[in-house]
């Protein structure tokens, strides 16, 4: 049934002969919306969900206190008609009132309650298959079946029934308890979006092309897209921006509710139509295919908010100001569906923001997006190669000389889609390494006094322990056999801690030769230069000397 039919049902519910119906449905298809929807002018309502509730008296309890605070009035009078008969019986009203909280029952307050109705009041008791693995189905039925014989209450049940566990029990006792079962194939055609952050517009062209039948996935789509546009520059177009949206939605539903995923039906053996049914049906192609044709945002963009959505990787404000840059080159057309020599004329347009960029994150995606249309056409990009490359590197090398390692630690925090930009930027920051590890090298052989002495030596301490690093140092740290290298000669406490950083160093990567070498060197230096390096081994190697 529609949503929308069950609905109207609901309304006429007081002048119905049932006294117990059940709405069933799939979860999201809307049930609980539109039970509430029908019920929103009946004040005479209460509803509780049942998920989290681990006894059946709390039904009673919820009951009694949203319908009796409808009636303050009401629920004074036989507070007040059970406190009497209680201080009779305690002979003290002090007594009474914590006799009341431990012996009078919220169901028999309940009960009482219900005898003043004197028009039909509603209890809608939701997510009965999310119900406590303790709180037994005939448990629950009793209760629901007591409360129904109530003076004038109704009970509306809303279940994913085909959730449910001990289906067989629910079957036995629901023919019982329920008079009647509606069930819910079509979410309601009268949503107010608006309640649910949704804009009208852009949902009704979204529906007329996709059949999503689940509410709530709808809900957690437009959640997804408040979330990334929260994090979004507020300098963006509307055409961005309700891409953004579109791409948002089309990942969670696709994700979700797998709209356009199908079973491989064909028995062949035909390897070809399996590998291309098998590409074609992957949840990246779904998405593009079916919900995002057309669309001027770049793939790359779709993957970082896929990536975010699937908790795969943060939203870099940078990066997507380069997809906004690229978004606004494409012109009216997507890239995707461009000729040949419409795409030829946009590619110098990105080789010239190759040239011009001086932001890493930036550079490397106006590169990747030249570099992934470049090699599909076939266009020589060996000269714009070699520039980025260039460019490239001398940002990187000047950022981590200034101490920002995370460029040589994790890589670039961006999406990269080009195999040729991947391995470009491997390259790179393993040369980097390498350079770096050579200046730290050099200089501290030369000079372990300053404070750059002891940083170059902390950062090879730190690159020593770090897988990221560890291959850098292999066979590059032969300089630092000096006596520089030791507590001997003009000791200062900077001094001391830059050489016991070294000696870590010298000892992770080669235990022996630099045992071997503390052993020499100490008969070459005083009584004190000695003692100095057997206090600094016994930390490094955990023994005494």
């Amino acid at each position: 049934m529609k949503a929308d039919y069950i609905k109207e049902i609901i309304k006429k519910y007081d002048e119905m002969p049932y006294k117990c119906i059940l709405i069933d449905g799939t979860w999201g298809i809307g049930k609980t919306y539109a039970v509430k929807d029908a019920l929103k002018e009946n004040n005479n309502v209460c509803y509780l969900s049942v998920f989290g509730i681990k006894d059946v008296q709390q039904i009673f309890h919820e009951t009694f206190y949203q319908l009796g605070l409808k009636d303050k009035k009401e629920i004074r009078k036989i507070a007040f008609k059970i406190l009497d008969i209680v201080s009779v019986l305690s002979k003290k009203v002090g007594i009474a009132k914590t006799i009341i909280e431990s012996v009078i029952q919220e169901k028999e307050l309940f009960l009482e309650l219900t005898k003043t109705f004197q028009k039909a009041h509603v209890i809608v008791i939701d997510d009965f298959e999310r119900m406590n693995k303790n709180i037994s189905v005939e448990e629950i039925f009793g209760v629901i079946d007591e409360i129904k014989r109530c003076n004038y209450v109704k009970v509306i049940l809303i279940a994913n029934t085909s959730e449910i566990k001990n289906k067989d029990t629910f079957d036995k006792y629901s023919e019982k308890v329920i008079d009647r079962t509606y069930e819910m194939t079509e979410h309601t055609a009268s949503i107010n979006w608006t309640e649910l952050r949704i804009d009208c517009d852009f949902i009704d062209a979204f529906l007329k092309t996709h059949n999503v039948r689940n509410i709530r996935t709808l809900q957690k789509a437009q959640n997804l897209y408040d979330d990334v546009k929260l994090q979004l520059k507020d300098v963006y177009s509307d055409e961005f921006y309700n891409e953004i949206k579109l791409a948002c939605y089309a990942i969670v539903v696709e994700s979700t509710d797998e709209l356009y995923y199908r079973e491989n039906k064909q028995n062949t053996n035909d390897s070809i139509a399996n590998v291309t049914f098998s590409m074609t049906n992957k949840l990246e192609f779904r998405i593009k295919n079916y919900y995002l044709r057309g669309v001027r945002i770049s793939g790359n963009m779709v993957n970082i908010i896929q990536s975010y959505y699937e908790n795969k990787a943060e939203l870099n404000p940078d990066e997507i100001d380069v997809e906004y840059q690229i978004f606004l080159h494409a012109g009216d057309k997507a890239n995707y569906y461009k000729t040949d020599d419409e795409m030829k004329s946009f590619l110098p347009k990105l080789a010239e923001n190759i040239c011009k960029e001086n932001d890493i994150p930036k550079l490397i995606k106006y590169a990747d997006e030249y570099l992934i249309w470049s090699e599909h056409l076939e266009v020589d990009t060996k000269q714009t190669l070699k520039e980025y490359e260039h460019k490239l590197h001398d940002l990187i090398y000047a950022e981590v000389v200034n101490g920002k390692l995370d460029y040589l630690s994790y890589g670039i925090d961006i999406h990269v889609q080009s195999e040729t930009n991947r391995k470009t930027i491997k390259k790179l920051i393993q040369e980097i390494k390498n350079e770096l590890v050579n200046l730290y090298v050099q200089y501290l052989s030369e000079n372990t006094h300053s404070d750059i002495a002891y940083q170059y030596s902390y950062n090879l301490r730190q690159f020593i322990s770090n897988s990221y690093y560890k291959d850098a140092l292999s066979g590059k740290v032969e300089k630092l056999y000096n006596r520089k290298s030791f507590p001997i000669d003009d000791v200062t406490e900077t001094k001391y801690h830059t050489a016991y950083n070294i000696m870590y160093v010298l000892y992770i990567e080669n235990k022996e030769k630099f045992l071997q070498y503390c052993d020499e060197i100490k008969n070459t230096c005083d009584h004190m230069a000695s003692h100095r390096i057997d206090v600094l081994l016994k930390e490094i190697t955990g023994e005494e000397q």
